[in-house]
């Protein structure tokens, strides 16, 4: 089960693929405000039809320099994966480092 509730859009207005949303997590850094709703990533609990969520994953977050944000509700073992190492690859660029250094602590370390 794939569920988007919200993905960025292109340049022509079109909505995102997952592939194009994973193109920009690679060219891109990530809004690190983001870590404290979730971090990105989390168990996908609804108020309503728990089961036919059950063992979902929740990916919730935004971009700092543009405005792309997202929120994807799957149970897929691959693409769970794949969503899991674009972000956490992202949380490892020097850019994403630094700007959540700035947001957290004031100051951008060195």
């Amino acid at each position: 089960m794939l569920e988007i509730i919200e993905i960025g859009r292109n340049e022509h207005g079109r909505e995102l693929t997952i592939r194009e949303l994973i193109k920009i997590l690679e060219e891109q850094p990530l809004d690190p405000a983001f870590e404290q709703s979730g971090n990105f990533i989390f168990p996908y609990q609804p108020v309503r039809d728990a089961k036919r969520y059950s063992g979902c994953k929740a990916f919730f977050g935004d971009f700092a320099m543009i405005s792309c944000r997202f929120f994807i509700v799957t149970d897929e073992k691959v693409l769970i994966e794949e969503l899991i190492m674009a972000i956490k690859d992202n949380q490892q660029r020097i850019d994403y480092e630094r700007l959540r250094d700035l947001q957290f602590n004031g100051r951008v370390s060195q």
